[in-house]
């Protein structure tokens, strides 16, 4: 199973994970809640308490926060939108800068 845990009290976070989620057609991948039961114990199981971004389990239980979540999901989409992993060529520091400029002004998106 895949898990993608989201805020699910952003309307910016909410939004792209209603998008995600009619792209992705796949029964293997749950998303869900920060502030839900799973969403709580998955984060205790993976020591990730201090982790205020989008998290992506895989189905290795590998994890994968910020940046690295976005392109990894994006794998399991269909062509084209598949392709937004290639910006893995991008230096990882740069990608979270900028997911870190979009998480801190996502509450001036609401809806995307």
């Amino acid at each position: 199973m895949h898990y993608l845990i989201y805020d699910n009290q952003c309307p910016f976070c909410c939004s792209i994970i209603e998008k995600v989620s009619s792209v992705i057609k796949r029964k293997d991948i749950a998303y869900t809640p920060i502030t839900s039961k799973k969403g709580k114990h998955l984060i205790n199981k993976h020591f990730l308490e201090n982790i205020n971004s989008v998290i992506y389990i895989n189905q290795n239980n590998k994890v994968f926060i910020k940046s690295s979540a976005i392109l990894n999901i994006s794998k399991l989409m269909p062509f084209p939108y598949n392709l937004i992993y290639t910006l893995i060529i991008i230096p990882k520091f740069i990608l979270n800068m900028t997911y870190d400029l979009i998480a801190r002004n996502r509450m001036l998106f609401k809806k995307f």
